[in-house]
């Protein structure tokens, strides 16, 4: 019976060993759309859909030390959207969308060699709605 037991235990520790190490991402995208095309390199990312209801998440990776700010455009038919960014550990509001509304800027600098997540949320259905993120060089 001990040996039965101690298998059970050393089974539950290994699995709960891979589930927790397996969930090394610091955010995670849970969802529901339809009609959603979405392109994500280290640089550029888009995303855009007909519907769409849930969070997503798209990552973005400065390889380089030069200081970089993220271009944005975003546009939405229906439906209402917040979207962050992190950075450092802290979660900033970048803007919010409400129904027929577009949104265009930049962010503040940053340095350089750092994961800078964007974090599209919507509160309820969204509909029609386009969004894009550009890592660019900062001008100094």
């Amino acid at each position: 019976m001990k040996k039965f037991t101690r298998a059970i235990i050393a089974a539950a520790a290994l699995v709960l060993c891979f589930t927790l190490s397996a969930c090394g991402n610091k955010y995670v995208s849970h969802y529901s759309a339809m009609l959603m095309v979405r392109e994500n390199t280290p640089n550029n990312a888009s995303v855009s859909f007909d519907s769409f209801s849930g969070t997503y998440v798209i990552k973005l990776k400065n390889k380089s030390a030069d200081e970089v700010f993220i271009n944005y455009e975003a546009a939405l038919g229906e439906g209402d959207i917040k979207v962050y960014y992190d950075y450092n550990d802290e979660k900033l509001n970048l803007f919010e969308l409400e129904a027929n509304g577009s949104f265009e800027g930049k962010t503040n600098a940053f340095a350089g060699n750092k994961t800078i997540y964007i974090i599209i949320e919507s509160d309820g259905k969204s509909n029609d709605g386009r969004f894009s993120f550009a890592l660019e060089k900062s001008e100094k």
